[in-house]
């Protein structure tokens, strides 16, 4: 059998045949009297395999230790087998993760909806209070919009924190409080940090007080607070006026105390 012949058997072709020769795969046999290699079933047999485990997502550099006889494998074809299919299980998720989304923007298009990385409630809450609210605080309500898709795309906070947000813009109460919160915030754009020490500190102790715990006072989010990268974006990234930043900072350190004086609080309760 000549290597077309060969090649044709097995899916491939003699270029991919050529290759594995080089790479060891797969034994050039003898050549004829004609010049011509002549191929056997024991080389459709072995290509074949090769192919399989190729198709099965195995590099090409392991294969030939995952041919071996049994009783000389070597130990790395396990480790590589389950390296491989970790692989997969994570690509997996990703896929699963990217359905969700996709099918959540297909509802969205379909139903004429802005498409957005928000998650549907808090996108109906946040969009509910801009239609219901004056012209004059309608920009500072978008641009609050536009963060809070920043951070749910970047994942600098986690999901909790956007059930708070959702349950506070669908209090009365709460949401008014929202709003005056917002408008400060809003204020002091272009302000001097030292300058608004007072309205900073106040802003933060608000914040923190309608900001749920357990929601915000995780890794996730104190990370999200610091100076340093967190990932594409940081804390300069998301809020670059110094002065609101320093409301954000300030907020979550409060709550990283609060969190760090609770859990002292219940170890010695629980000596």
């Amino acid at each position: 059998m000549r290597i077309g012949s060969l090649a044709d058997a097995a899916g491939t072709t003699p270029r991919t045949v050529r290759h594995y020769h080089r790479l060891g795969l797969l034994d050039e046999p003898r050549r004829l009297s004609n010049g011509y290699r002549e191929y056997t079933i024991d080389d459709v047999v072995r290509l074949m395999r090769i192919r399989w485990l190729a198709d099965c997502g195995m590099p090409l550099g392991e294969i030939a230790a995952a041919l071996a006889e049994p009783a000389t494998r070597e130990a790395d074809v396990v480790a590589d087998l389950r390296a491989l299919l970790a692989g997969i299980e994570l690509e997996q998720k990703a896929l699963a993760h990217k359905h969700i989304r996709l099918s959540a923007l297909l509802v969205d298009a379909v139903e004429q909806r802005p498409l957005t990385a928000l998650p549907r409630e808090v996108a109906d809450a946040i969009d509910a209070v801009i239609d219901a609210s004056a012209p004059t605080q309608r920009e500072a309500l978008i641009r609050e919009r536009d963060l809070l898709e920043v951070m749910a795309i970047s994942g600098a906070v986690p999901p909790a924190f956007f059930e708070t947000v959702t349950s506070t813009l669908g209090d009365p109460g709460r949401r008014q409080r929202y709003l005056v919160l917002l408008r400060g915030f809003s204020a002091l754009e272009g302000r001097d940090p030292v300058e608004s020490e007072h309205d900073i500190d106040a802003l933060a102790a608000e914040l923190e007080s309608m900001l749920d715990l357990d929601s915000l006072a995780s890794p996730q989010f104190h990370a999200a607070a610091q100076t340093d990268e967190t990932g594409p974006l940081s804390i300069d990234d998301i809020v670059p006026d110094p002065a609101q930043r320093a409301v954000i900072v300030r907020a979550t350190e409060r709550l990283r105390t609060t969190e760090h004086a609770q859990t002292t609080e219940h170890v010695a309760g629980t000596r």
